[in-house]
């Protein structure tokens, strides 16, 4: 059986995000949402993105966050917290990670911290795997 993921991130880094999730499809992985794929935002379609966003998460076998994110993203870390789900969440750098103030749950026990300046999509895959 195939495993599924989620990722949380601002929108204008859709190409590191999907770099990631081909990266993952070629190692059977799935991903629950493609977020990024729509065309503009309308305030009439937020309450439904949100719901379909948690489902997503819902959904998935592991959360992997690339920070900085969006407004939601921290919604996201929650949710799949309090739905046990394993979380990757990558910064480039420490200044990143602790802006504007530290955040208690990027040190959750269930969150694995992967800080470099580039995106290494083979060591947030072998932490998935």
């Amino acid at each position: 059986m195939a495993k599924s993921f989620y990722i949380a991130t601002r929108k204008d880094r859709e190409a590191e995000a999907n770099e990631i999730a081909k990266a993952l499809g070629a190692a059977g992985w799935k991903r629950t949402l493609i977020w990024s794929s729509r065309e503009e935002d309308v305030a009439e379609d937020y309450a439904t993105l949100a719901q379909q966003e948690l489902n997503a998460i819902r959904d998935a076998d592991a959360l992997i966050v690339m920070l900085p994110g969006g407004f939601g993203t921290h919604v996201e870390i929650g949710a799949a917290l309090a739905l046990r789900k394993p979380i990757i969440l990558h910064s480039p750098d420490e200044k990143t990670l602790n802006s504007p103030y530290p955040c208690p749950f990027h040190y959750h026990p269930g969150v694995k911290l992967l800080i470099s300046k580039i995106v290494d999509v083979n060591e947030i895959v072998s932490n998935l795997s």
